[in-house]
């Protein structure tokens, strides 16, 4: 089960004057900022969770075995390069330890592998949220506006995912559907993280 957890964290540094004459942006995936918690897990493409990693408290009355908190955030900074300004876009993916839990007697590879594939969508979707930010079109005065646009819909999006997953597959009850989806977020994830890196 997949539990809708996004959040946005404009960490906004205004080092430079934002009437400058040209604003180059540059967006980054980061796996780890300095400020993480030891509760938040940043997605790495092959690092798998274990159960040992769902430290939240069950919730007696659903009708789910596990639970998955994971989402994605952003935090900007500005800075001055020559006579431009640069936005640094800074894009992650993380899995909340305390807000993830698994009932007892279901601690089982099964269980865990469909709990995975919650993280991997959540981190598709991020990989796709950067890919639409650096086809963006930003100014000093609308690059507020447009990560947020493309944010809200890049979340939307991971949310339609994560519900259809979890309908098809009955929560893991149904093990063919669960393996069509396994095979389809391998897919999605080889295209998704192919062009993470370039700028």
């Amino acid at each position: 089960m997949y539990k809708k957890f996004f959040f946005i964290l404009f960490a906004v540094l205004f080092s430079v004057v934002l009437n400058a004459q040209k604003l180059t942006v540059v967006v980054n995936y980061v796996t780890n900022d300095g400020a993480a918690n030891k509760n938040d897990i940043y997605y790495l493409p092959g690092q798998l969770l274990s159960w040992d990693d769902f430290k939240g408290k069950p919730v007696a009355g659903s009708d789910a075995a596990a639970l998955t908190n994971a989402g994605f955030g952003v935090k900007l900074a500005f800075r001055r390069v020559e006579n431009t300004s640069q936005l640094v876009i800074g894009v992650h993916c993380s899995f909340s330890r305390k807000d993830s839990w698994v009932k007892p007697g279901n601690k089982t590879s099964y269980i865990l592998n469909h709990e995975q594939k919650h993280f991997d969508i959540a981190s598709i979707h991020t990989f796709l949220f950067m890919e639409n930010l650096r086809k963006a079109h930003f100014t000093n005065s609308n690059y507020a506006a447009v990560i947020e646009k493309i944010y809200n819909e890049t979340a939307g999006a991971m949310t339609k995912t994560q519900n259809q997953y979890d309908a098809e597959t009955s929560h893991s009850r149904i093990p063919e559907k669960q393996a069509e989806w396994d095979a389809k977020i391998s897919r999605q994830m080889e295209l998704a993280t192919k062009n993470l890196g370039s700028e």
